[in-house]
């Protein structure tokens, strides 16, 4: 932790307005990575999410609302939604590449 600086304050009030959200968030620049990072002081680790944005914007604040905990069914629910599709298609694609190897061989047997 010794590359981390935690934002207490900044230009737009961010940090502020994350801890709105959960009060044992905090931000920090990881000057390692030179990546925000969301912690929560309540957790260990506390490490919760690098913010996949240069700045602290509004950005940041609609990121950590998105990412909260109390978003985790939905968050899981998509994910879960996004995995099944990708299964289909992939079956799709597989049985699209079956029944081309198999046409020319029923061609051939006629």
């Amino acid at each position: 932790m010794d590359r981390l600086i935690e934002i207490k304050d900044d230009l737009f009030d961010i940090s502020s307005r994350i801890k709105s959200i959960d009060e044992n968030y905090k931000i920090y620049f990881n000057g390692g990575t030179c990546r925000y990072e969301l912690h929560n002081s309540s957790k260990s680790p506390s490490f919760q999410a690098v913010f996949p944005y240069a700045a602290l914007d509004k950005r940041a604040l609609d990121f950590a609302r998105e990412t909260a905990v109390e978003n985790k069914e939905r968050i899981l629910a998509e994910i879960d939604a996004h995995n099944a599709r990708l299964e289909q298609q992939r079956q799709d694609e597989l049985i699209q590449k079956a029944m081309g190897s198999i046409e020319p061989m029923l061609k051939f047997a006629q």
